[in-house]
């Protein structure tokens, strides 16, 4: 089956799941959210697929997050429910029965780096940069994005608050500790490969003209191992199950 925002290729194990809108940084919309569902309802159960990578078209982005025409055109009501479609979408990637990579190079910001953090691991380039920036959207400037001009965000409510809403507040303190999760998302900082690398954001950073190549061996040692072990494993490991005696054949 064909897919209009993504590009599904499935090559000896592997499953390249490529986010593939690259004139818009590969933002996200209401279809490729639907069809990332798709993609996991069609996929977690194929005896072909071992491990998936998720990775984004074009040199410039992994993911610039939630499209900007989709955000801005949103009802009160729609804002709602937009957040409980990526939450219900990204806890799909991060349930599926085998290993999922975050391949990231350039852009992964607000819920681009969302998706990512569905993922069981992060490896990026050394041009990566990565941030939960949606604090700075109704912040003063200059720590306001420039685009922006000075305008309001239309995220932020009349009265209480707002923040990111596709499972970041929750991922991105698993991944690197609650100290340091808050001092990013109170800031909003982007932050590069090196230190993304130091807070334990990404497991590795390769080089950008090696990146590809990087990817492409480590998903390749993954796709070797037997397809069970790794459902098992991931099982044990997310569940935090201790594996005391193996079933007897």
């Amino acid at each position: 089956m064909t897919y209009e925002t993504l590009d599904v290729r499935i090559e000896d194990r592997i499953a390249w799941l490529t986010l593939n809108r690259p004139e818009k940084l590969n933002a996200l919309t209401p279809e490729s959210m639907a069809e990332l569902r798709r993609f996991c309802t069609e996929h977690d159960d194929d005896e072909n697929v071992h491990v998936v990578v998720l990775r984004g078209a074009g040199e410039r982005a992994f993911c610039a997050g939630m499209d900007l025409k989709w955000s801005e055109g949103l009802t009160k009501k729609e804002r709602i429910e937009q957040g409980r479609l990526g939450e219900k979408t990204f806890s799909m990637l991060e349930r599926l029965s085998v290993p999922v990579i975050a391949a990231v190079h350039g852009y992964a910001v607000g819920g681009g780096l969302e998706l990512a953090l569905a993922a069981d691991f992060i490896v990026c380039s050394d041009n990566a940069k990565m941030g939960l920036v949606e604090i700075t959207l109704s912040a003063r400037p200059p720590f306001q994005p420039k685009y922006m001009n000075g305008g309001e965000d239309p995220d932020q409510p009349e009265f209480g608050g707002s923040a990111p809403g596709w499972g970041g507040v929750k991922r991105l303190p698993r991944r690197i500790g609650k100290a340091r999760a808050k001092e990013m998302l109170f800031t909003g900082i982007q932050l590069k490969a090196d230190r993304a690398l130091e807070l334990g954001l990404v497991n590795s950073v390769f080089p950008a003209d090696d990146f590809d190549k990087e990817v492409a061996g480590l998903a390749e040692r993954v796709a070797a191992m037997n397809r069970y072990n790794l459902r098992l494993v991931k099982e044990l490991v997310d569940n935090e199950y201790d594996w005391i005696e193996p079933h007897p054949s």
